[in-house]
């Protein structure tokens, strides 16, 4: 295990438990993908994870907004702190983006406009429907944008109750905005296969909220709290409930509450790891794939696509001996 920790958990920059959680979302989107771009489907038992994996994603929000905040709010007070955090996320993101972004357009050539161009170099497209040019691309513009503003949130959101008022006016203006995007998306006479209000970062901004309600309720939680224990009953309880249940259904419509619960559940999570981190989400093995877990989610969609004939034919030749879990051979292949 040792040989597998994270230099940066080391460094006490990272905590174990939150960094895990960052290998864990890599690996559950590997999975979502893997089903519905790979076209390799699960035993039905494990139906779940093409149905709820994809909101591994917004688990890399929450992931986003706590970090931002353990990371950053101890340098406020150093000389050019905002000016070394601007440049530290740029180039965290810049150079694997602009790389993805060169390989899209020499692969498959080169069909938008300047305009597509121009968002996507400035880290802006998710302002604008559907103007990516990257395989997955979408959440990177929701994070470029949230680290563009986070600063203003660092300064401003400096309470407990600050921080919770916050959380539910997003949680009310994201359900508003999904709410319209979605209308705006049926009543197009031939409306696009993918629906812009999941991807919008206006539709999603409440989910890196909930990242920082999580920093600053971490800094209430008292060793001794009896919370300690009900916090993971809570996550437990809402992921268990929604993954084997389906829970998600009673909540679907054009607002998606459902994703809104999902939240919640993944945010008592992050709770749940930031104070106390369990041996299997704190191993080494899921803090080195956590810290890799940006690559991870850049390559994976390119990865599946070009190996996915490769991939259907070693499931199909696996179907016999080992029936649908061969669906997990072809993940780790």
């Amino acid at each position: 295990m040792s040989k597998f920790h994270s230099a940066l958990v080391k460094k006490e920059r990272l905590l174990p438990g939150i960094h895990g959680l960052r290998g864990v979302a890599a690996l559950a989107v590997v999975l979502y993908h893997l089903v519905h771009i790979g076209g390799i489907e699960p035993p039905n038992v494990f139906e779940f994870i093409g149905r709820d994996f994809g909101y591994s994603v917004h688990l890399f929000f929450i992931l986003s907004g706590y970090s931002l905040m353990y990371s950053t709010e101890p340098r406020i007070n150093r000389p050019a702190w905002l000016s070394d955090y601007l440049i530290k996320r740029f180039f965290r993101i810049a150079p694997l983006f602009y790389f993805m972004v060169v390989f899209q357009i020499g692969s498959e050539g080169f069909s938008g406009s300047l305009t597509n161009l121009f968002l996507n170099l400035t880290f802006t497209f998710g302002f604008v429907p559907f103007t990516g040019i990257v395989w997955g691309g979408w959440a990177v513009g929701a994070e470029m944008i949230f680290y563009a503003i986070f600063p203003v949130l660092l300064l401003t959101i400096r309470t407990h109750r600050a921080a919770l008022i916050f959380l539910i006016i997003s949680i009310v203006v994201c359900y508003f905005i999904r709410s319209a995007l979605h209308t705006q998306h049926i009543n197009l006479a031939s409306p696009p296969k993918w629906d812009w209000s999941y991807f919008s970062f206006a539709s999603n901004i409440c989910f890196f909220v909930m990242g920082i309600y999580v920093f600053r309720a971490r800094q209430q939680l008292k060793k001794e709290s009896i919370m300690n224990v009900i916090i993971p009953l809570i996550a437990m309880t809402i992921i268990s409930w929604l993954m084997l249940f389906d829970g998600g259904k009673y909540f679907d419509g054009s607002g998606r509450w459902d994703i809104v619960v999902w939240g919640f559940g993944l945010a008592a999570l992050c709770l749940w790891q930031s104070a106390q981190p369990s041996f299997l989400i704190a191993h080494g093995l899921l803090q080195y794939l956590g810290e890799r877990s940006f690559s991870i989610y850049l390559v994976h969609p390119v990865a599946i696509i070009y190996l996915k004939s490769y991939l259907f034919e070693s499931y199909e030749k696996l179907l016999p001996l080992v029936g649908a879990h061969a669906f997990f051979v072809c993940a780790v292949l």
